[in-house]
């Protein structure tokens, strides 16, 4: 076993395999894996596990090597993550008499699996992925926090051996994992944008899902959920948006509190909206030194530009304020931006997040997000949309008909607030029920027909293996709540997991850079389960008992902008890039020889994009990420 400098909190990337030993392949494996862990690395190897970690030392910066083997020698553990009250967690096991050799996380993370198993997940606060090494039971446990905020993928090989990692590009490492296109998985991406768990977009790699966790005992796996978060009954003691403010906000105080704890320069992504204004007031009222990075665009995305409210917010807090301007040629970075992921990605907004984490991490090496807000408080207008389309109805199918291809003649244009393009997403949906309606609306409107032109050939394959709806099945899953908490609980096991925080993780660690979400505390969230949904959204008013605890916290032209969400003038871009696009990514010879899709299919949704007929630009991004992903992982 070797190790080098480690730490106490540690955002990170491990590797490895149980069944087998392979010493050079582990390797190949942890190495593929430095850019999460630039500071440090470690292996362990018995005859048949090996186990690999790469580190970026946050906090305690000269402690906790890993692999670490527990004090009695049974369990060997490699771990990324952020326990949050592991101070707490230590002191008891101090208290108790359990001696402690290091002052980290990691330690304290081992003797509590030692103490009580799986068990002690439930007293975890925090971010975190890990693998456990059990010689007593010859067991491997796989673990995987609440949402998902650290990733974790594996590969079953022959004869029992299993393969993990924090990314996909470890197990490639491997020549017997099967790096075909999963056809399923292809189809989830082109509703969704992103590959929903547990399939990956290679057939022969998984992601274990959120709350999730794996043992691997004498070559089988066992896969169990850990966590859930069902919206509850409402709490009668908090019968108005003022007691729910009251109740929730030292709750969230103690999460953004609990997220700043770091030996390195911490500092904050603003810009100037609601969510992550609330963060920045939080840490400023406790006389926090912090920098503060955002991005802006120039005239050309005017209707994205958010720089000026993200100034006025460090200003009015006197924080020292960093601005970043991008332009279309960002585009050229498409690249470097799907090798973060593996995978297709297709929403824009990794992108712009890999530029603003590398921004950020010339300065500071933790960062705090607004990530979850939307989701946790009901700030999407996809929430009010649900409320509406209760209320409609009693209006004839007829006239909705027509609202629509009036609508469509009307065309949509590239900008940021775009009602028509709202509007005809919303009408076109209304007739599906509740579960489908909202994967709808997540998957921006998408149809199969139109949206997703597959060749015939494809279009019959993905027939025989096409697997449900994940977004409805997530909506019909609660026992109780009404269509906004079922839409609250399939937000926060899809859209916040796999397309808001795979994108924070994986285009921020692309640089080594660390970023928190306090929204995301699962303390939070848990006692949000109980809010009546008028606390989150009424047809005209959203986060409402966010805005009421933010209302002593921010000035009052913060609580007053409208949202905006995180998005650049993409659409723009692509209308001024098309002869490039059809030259390079979809061109009608390389839609043929790929034999996906049909020519005249990816045609039509370029033209219509280009003459404004509809707003496209994420479905051509989605395409041409795509092609990007077969150049470098098929080809």
């Amino acid at each position: 076993m070797r190790a080098r400098a480690g730490g106490r909190g540690l955002m990170c990337g491990l590797a490895g395999m149980v069944g087998a030993c392979d010493a050079a392949l582990v390797a190949q494996m942890t190495a593929a894996l430095r850019h999460r862990g630039p500071d440090g690395d470690g292996v362990h190897l018995e005859p048949d596990v090996g186990l690999g970690h790469r580190r970026l030392a946050i906090l305690d910066l000269a402690g906790s090597p890993q692999p670490m083997v527990d004090a009695s020698g049974d369990l060997v553990i490699v771990y990324n993550g952020e326990i949050y009250n592991f101070a707490a967690l230590r002191a008891e096991l101090l208290a108790a008499g359990v001696p402690l050799r290091t002052r980290g996380d990691t330690e304290v993370l081992l003797e509590l699996w030692r103490r009580e198993g799986p068990a002690a997940l439930q007293r975890l606060r925090g971010m975190f992925a890990f693998a456990v090494w059990d010689r007593r039971t010859r067991e491997l446990h796989l673990v995987r926090d609440r949402l998902g905020q650290k990733p974790l993928y594996y590969s079953q090989l022959a004869g029992g051996v299993l393969l993990f990692a924090s990314e996909p590009k470890a197990l490639l490492q491997c020549p017997a994992v099967d790096r075909s296109l999963d056809l399923a998985a292809l189809d989830g991406y082109l509703e969704l944008y992103y590959v929903p768990p547990p399939r990956s977009i290679f057939a022969g790699i998984k992601q274990l899902p959120p709350g999730h966790r794996l043992t691997w005992r004498e070559g089988q796996v066992t896969i169990a959920r850990w966590w859930d978060c069902e919206p509850r009954p409402p709490d009668p003691r908090l019968p108005s948006v003022e007691a729910w403010a009251e109740a929730v906000a030292p709750t969230l105080a103690e999460a953004i509190e609990l997220h700043t704890v770091s030996d390195v320069p911490v500092g904050a992504f603003l810009s100037g909206g609601l969510d992550s204004s609330t963060i920045v007031a939080a840490l400023a009222r406790r006389g926090a030194a912090l920098q503060t990075f955002c991005v802006g665009y120039g005239p050309e995305g005017a209707s994205y530009e958010e720089r000026h409210h993200a100034r006025a917010a460090a200003r009015h807090f006197g924080l020292r304020h960093h601005e970043l301007e991008l332009k279309i040629d960002i585009l050229d970075d498409l690249a470097a931006m799907v090798a973060g992921f593996d995978e297709p990605f297709g929403s824009w907004t990794a992108l712009l997040a890999y530029h603003l984490s590398r921004f950020a991490r010339q300065r500071v090496t933790v960062a705090l997000a607004g990530d979850g807000g939307d989701e946790v408080f009901g700030g999407y207008p996809r929430y009010r949309g649900l409320r509406i389309s209760e209320h409609l109805g009693h209006v004839p199918p007829t006239a909705i008909a027509l609202a629509g291809r009036a609508l469509r003649v009307l065309g949509e244009p590239t900008t940021a607030l775009s009602l028509r393009r709202w509007g005809r997403q919303f009408l076109d949906s209304l007739a599906l029920p509740p579960g489908e309606r909202y994967a709808a609306w997540v998957g921006k409107g998408s149809d199969s027909a139109r949206d997703r032109p597959y060749a015939r050939e494809t279009a019959r394959r993905i027939a025989e293996v096409r697997a449900p709806n994940f977004i409805a099945e997530a909506f019909d899953r609660p026992v109780y709540g009404d269509l906004v908490a079922r839409a609250w609980y399939a937000d926060i096991h899809g859209f916040l997991p796999e397309n808001v925080l795979r994108c924070t993780d994986r285009m921020s660690m692309a640089h080594g850079l660390e970023v928190r979400v306090p929204f995301c505390d699962h303390v939070l969230l848990e006692q949000m389960a109980a809010a009546p949904s008028s606390m989150r959204v009424t047809a005209l008013a959203s986060k409402r008992v966010l805005r009421a605890i933010a209302g002593k916290w921010l000035p009052p032209a913060v609580l007053q902008r409208k949202k905006l969400g995180f998005s650049a003038p993409f659409g723009a871009w692509l209308k001024a890039a098309e002869a490039r696009i059809v030259a390079d990514w979809l061109h009608p010879d390389v839609i043929k020889r790929r034999g996906l899709f049909e020519v005249n299919g990816v045609a039509r949704i370029v033209g219509e994009h280009r003459r404004g007929t509809r707003d496209h630009a994420l479905r051509i991004w989605s395409l041409i990420v795509l092609e990007q992903w077969q150049r470098m992982y098929l080809d």
